[in-house]
């Protein structure tokens, strides 16, 4: 149970770092990233036995793809994204019999997320902390 999670933590710090490089194109990085973790969901119920669950995959992600685009704008929405994807994964995913992905999935996309969601939420609250009036 705790390895897809540390696996997925890696790759998150992977794509944190990658978004990094891309300096003035990070937030698009994140934010398409986003809309991509809900796409997959949609790919998944497409291809297996999930078809049943390809609307209730569709509100993801029409809701994570706002999400995203307000991102664009402000990062917090981000923030809140990559963590409310956490709660999807586990809402959804976790625990409940359904063919869309495996038991391992969505541990993996909770250590995935909850990277990039602190990897986001350091730099949003960075700037803060250094400015003077911050102290």
């Amino acid at each position: 149970m705790l390895l897809p999670i540390l696996v997925g933590a890696v790759l998150g710090a992977l794509f944190a770092a990658f978004a990094r490089t891309r300096k003035a194109a990070e937030v698009h990085v994140l934010a398409l990233g986003l809309l991509v973790a809900a796409l997959i969901y949609v790919g998944l119920a497409l291809v297996g036995r999930g078809r049943d669950w390809l609307g209730i995959e569709m509100v993801g992600v029409a809701l994570f793809g706002c999400l995203a685009w307000l991102g664009l704008r402000a990062s917090w929405w981000l923030v809140i994204g990559w963590v409310a994807h956490v709660g999807w994964d586990v809402g959804l995913h976790l625990d409940r019999a359904q063919a869309v992905v495996g038991a391992w999935y969505p541990l993996l996309c909770v250590g995935f997320d909850l990277i990039v969601a602190g990897f986001l939420l350091s730099a949003v609250l960075g700037p803060a902390r250094s400015r003077p009036e911050a102290a």
